[in-house]
């Protein structure tokens, strides 16, 4: 799946999803009119997500309003699951540490909490998992040798 940035600001947004990814002042790290691959999607609070690798390089879940979809195919190895999956991770008090109650994607961020928390905080394990599925991803994309 890939997807073209439309906006970058936080006034791009929707009025409705301003407080839940920023303010109107906030400028997200993708550029007008740039392409990016999906990785996975997360439905939460009627947000629809998507996890790209940003202008940083690194993953970001970012609001879906502010791209279109340009290619709608999704990768053959993708999952689905309704959270809060099994084994989901949880604070001290035993709460949930996510709001989704949805996600697609490639295995590990969609069965993970753990993982996704790891490409949030940068952990070096997890950028690792994100990086390799990168690789996967723009192998299958190129075309067969003549």
């Amino acid at each position: 799946m890939k997807i073209e940035c439309i906006g970058n600001r936080g006034t791009d947004l929707p009025v409705q999803e301003i407080d839940r990814f920023g303010t109107e002042h906030t400028l997200f790290d993708v550029s007008l009119g740039r392409e990016y691959r999906v990785y996975a999607m997360s439905l939460g609070d009627a947000f629809l997500e998507v996890l790209i690798a940003d202008d940083t390089g690194k993953p970001g879940w970012y609001p879906l309003s502010l791209f279109k979809v340009t290619d709608s195919r999704l990768p053959a190895h993708w999952e689905f699951a309704r959270m809060p999956s099994e084994g989901g991770a949880r604070d001290g008090t035993g709460a949930l540490l996510t709001t989704d109650t949805a996600r697609w994607g490639y295995p590990e961020v969609v069965h993970s909490e753990e993982h996704n928390i790891g490409l949030i905080e940068r952990e070096d394990e997890d950028l690792r998992t994100f990086h390799n599925e990168q690789r996967r991803d723009d192998t299958a994309s190129r075309p067969p040798p003549r």
